[in-house]
């Protein structure tokens, strides 16, 4: 997944296509003293039809 790619989520809610705004990077909960330090999940800022959002880089596929 790169900038500029249009991905579509299959989470809870219609949010429709997207464009993916920054590359996926690791959640700061993941980090030594955060809120989950054993688990490892990435985020993605993506360009929705509604704005601007963070999501779980699992929740969403690239479509093009």
């Amino acid at each position: 997944m790169k900038v500029g790619d249009l991905v579509a989520s299959h989470s809870a809610g219609p949010k429709g296509i997207g464009i993916v705004m920054e590359p996926p990077r690791l959640s700061e909960d993941c980090f030594p003293g955060g809120a989950c330090p054993d688990e490892t999940y990435r985020i993605v800022k993506v360009l929705w039809p509604a704005g601007i959002d963070e999501v779980f880089e699992e929740d969403i596929e690239v479509v093009s």
